[in-house]
């Protein structure tokens, strides 16, 4: 079948994906470096960002290795083009995916700019980026990425073989099998890590920051995926860093006002329930990290009554007691609080999958229809910055980062319209062609 304009928006709305379906709509035969420059083309003159969550910023940009200057100026920065890139997650090696929508992102960024990318930690290893893996293609055999000499190599062999009996994903495991439904936010890098480190092959451990037992694991994740895209693109200026880290920080200023929407949202029991009579009174407000059946793992956090509860976790609904969780690592902000506070209340652009322009539209209907978050910016917010597709080769196989890292010879197709970036993503959208 082949695919226009009016056919994906038609497949699309089949699939139950409208928001998608109208901006691929109108997108679909639309250059790349086009759609680019109008991502990055910002009419809206939003308010000042809140002193709190520029804070919130320098402490996370710090916490990466940047100097205090170098976060303030990076701060400076954000706060005039108010854009991130918030559809990644935290995790050791991108896939074709995160690929493709830099790929996009970056094509249109004026040379000045910084590339803000907020991944998000708020998920287990085991997510659908496999953030605890070097992932890579079946381009490569294992002893291509990883030296037989390593203590763990006869384990990564036989899982390797076992994948390939029903995939073509390839990708070595740097977590230990009872870390696999652990939170990413707040991990530790464990010894299996720091083991395996030094037998990367040499093009991988040249772009690897040093890996200490019990240090940040999002640290290192975040800065090994930007010292994969620079090499990749090398005339680029990027930032990677931990988004809920800045939204934790950004609530534990917030929440000793009792004047904030968010400290209004949570503790003032009227406004809590307006709030969700019209979000669903199931939406996830955090997630923590609990032990059940001798294994760890992650689980949701809701409101009921003055109760923050999970299916194995709950306390009571108090300033004090949401500040400790805050402060202890805990509890991590979902996806609820954190594009509340970044899109709605303080109007930064977030460029988006194809999962976040969905519901980012449908929070900015509620949110409008409310009329408690200043209206002016709920309205006027860029919502569905889309930032999707998938990279392939001729042989429309896969190209993951660690592939171009390891020597791989491709380079992004020029003049490709966003249509032909997105089409071998539909599959996984439901969408037969």
């Amino acid at each position: 079948m082949q695919l226009n304009a009016k056919s994906i928006r038609t497949l699309l709305h089949k699939e139950k994906r409208p928001v998608l379906a109208e901006i691929l709509g109108k997108l679909w035969e639309l250059p790349l470096f086009e759609y680019s420059g109008l991502l990055w083309d910002n009419s809206v003159e939003p308010p000042p960002l809140e002193k709190a969550l520029r804070e919130a910023f320098e402490i996370e940009f710090r916490r990466t290795g940047l100097s205090k200057e170098q976060a303030q100026s990076s701060c400076a920065r954000l706060e005039k083009t108010r854009i991130l890139q918030t559809s990644t997650h935290v995790t050791a090696s991108e896939g074709p995916t995160f690929l493709a929508l830099h790929h996009l992102a970056l094509l249109g960024m004026p040379p000045q700019e910084i590339y803000f990318v907020g991944a998000y930690s708020g998920i287990p290893f085991a997510n659908s980026a496999w953030s605890g893996c070097l992932n890579y293609s079946n381009r490569f055999d294992l002893e291509s990425v990883i030296s037989p000499k390593a203590r763990e190599f006869t384990e990564l062999k036989r899982s390797d073989s076992d994948r390939l009996r029903d995939s073509v994903e390839r990708r070595i495991s740097l977590i230990p099998g009872n870390m696999r439904e652990a939170r990413v936010f707040q991990s530790k890098i464990p010894e299996k890590l720091v083991n395996l480190l030094p037998y990367f092959a040499e093009p991988i451990r040249k772009v690897s920051p040093s890996a200490v037992c019990g240090d940040d694991f999002t640290v290192w994740a975040t800065q090994f995926c930007a010292n994969q895209l620079h090499q990749i693109v090398p005339e680029k200026s990027l930032l990677f860093f931990d988004l809920n880290e800045v939204i934790r920080n950004y609530l534990l200023k917030v929440l000793q006002n009792s004047a904030h929407p968010i400290y209004k949202m949570l503790f003032n029991r009227k406004i809590r329930e307006t709030v969700f009579a019209e979000f669903p009174a199931e939406t996830p407000l955090f997630t923590v990290e609990v032990l059940y059946k001798n294994k760890i793992r992650q689980e949701s956090v809701i409101i009921q009554g003055e109760v923050l509860k999970s299916q194995n976790y709950q306390f009571e609904l108090t300033q004090e007691n949401i500040i400790r969780e805050l402060e202890t690592g805990v509890l991590c902000p979902g996806l609820f609080i954190v594009f509340t506070s970044l899109s709605f209340i303080n109007g930064l652009i977030c460029f988006g999958s194809f999962e976040q322009v969905e519901y980012l539209v449908e929070y900015r209907r509620k949110w409008l229809k409310l009329d408690f978050l200043e209206q002016e910016v709920v309205r006027t917010v860029n919502v569905d910055a889309l930032t999707s597709g998938l990279c392939v080769d001729d042989f429309d196989a896969a190209v993951h980062p660690l592939d171009l890292v390891l020597g791989l010879e491709w380079s992004f197709a020029e003049n490709k319209t966003v249509g032909e970036l997105m089409e071998p993503l539909l599959p996984r959208l439901g969408v037969g062609v």
